[in-house]
């Protein structure tokens, strides 16, 4: 990626959470998300572990970390979302972008992504986090494959449709050139 590239892949968004607000468990799973506590407090949970936030403070949720934050009363925070590439297979150094871009081209199984990418093939510790990437069409929405697949067959044939009806794809949009292969072929 050239400087002009990550510029671009960058996205800031400015959130105001209130106790009514429930803000879903989730990843990103190409992005670390960098939150800076703007105005009131509230708490940040990034993979079970819970954080403080007030004024002036800092919480990073790394790429592939589940996370959400809360309060009781008013929060206002500044979110950057920042471009990773994080490697899921060590032994083979693939990273999870190049396991999207087998789903892309269709892979659905652990044994295909094995097969496009060589991931899994070795010490096999990434087997669990293979699965896990397969079973997300939208990991911002926590949107599963099996629910985008179910949409298809019940007529969901654009990717308006899809989003409407499973939200996926209404946050990065990283997910939309997998959700129109599904449309494409019905899987």
């Amino acid at each position: 990626m050239d400087l002009n590239s990550i510029k671009e892949a960058i996205k800031t968004n400015v959130y105001h959470i209130h106790p009514d607000l429930k803000v879903p468990y989730h990843e990103h799973g190409t992005h670390d998300e960098i939150f800076y506590c703007i105005k009131g407090s509230g708490l940040g949970i990034v993979d079970g572990k819970e954080v403080e936030l007030n004024v002036g403070d800092i919480l990073v949720a790394p790429a592939g970390a589940m996370h959400t934050v809360k309060t009781d009363g008013d929060l206002y925070l500044t979110a950057i979302l920042i471009p990773v590439n994080r490697i899921i297979c060590h032994c083979k150094q693939v990273s999870y972008g190049d396991i999207r871009k087998a789903m892309f081209g269709g892979a659905r199984t652990v044994e295909d992504i094995q097969k496009i990418t060589g991931a899994g093939t070795d010490c096999g510790n990434c087997i669990t986090d293979i699965k896990k990437i397969l079973a997300l069409a939208c990991s911002c929405k926590m949107v599963s494959m099996d629910a985008v697949v179910d949409a298809v067959k019940n007529g969901a044939d654009t990717i308006d449709k899809l989003v409407e009806l499973t939200g996926a794809g209404t946050d990065c949009g990283n997910c939309k050139l997998l959700l129109q292969k599904m449309i494409d072929t019905k899987r």
